[in-house]
């Protein structure tokens, strides 16, 4: 598995740490960083936890579950 760059700008972007989203989405920062660094997929209810947190459209939640560069616009 490969990092998952986009999460880590899309928690940047929100000026977040990895221990401040955690605590947000009730998983531990180990958990989280995890995922950001390509360790782990995630589940459907951390995938689920963030996209509500972080208001994330349901397009751009499905190239951060698939590990996508975000599209240029």
């Amino acid at each position: 598995m490969q990092k998952n760059r986009s999460l880590k700008v899309l928690r940047a972007k929100h000026g977040l740490t990895q221990e401040a989203i955690a605590k947000q989405l009730n998983i531990s920062r180990q958990y989280y960083a995890a995922i950001e660094n390509g360790e782990t997929a995630g589940n459907i209810q951390f995938w689920a936890k963030l996209q509500k947190a972080l208001s994330v459209p349901s397009e751009e939640m499905w190239g951060l579950i698939n590990n996508e560069e975000p599209a240029q616009v």
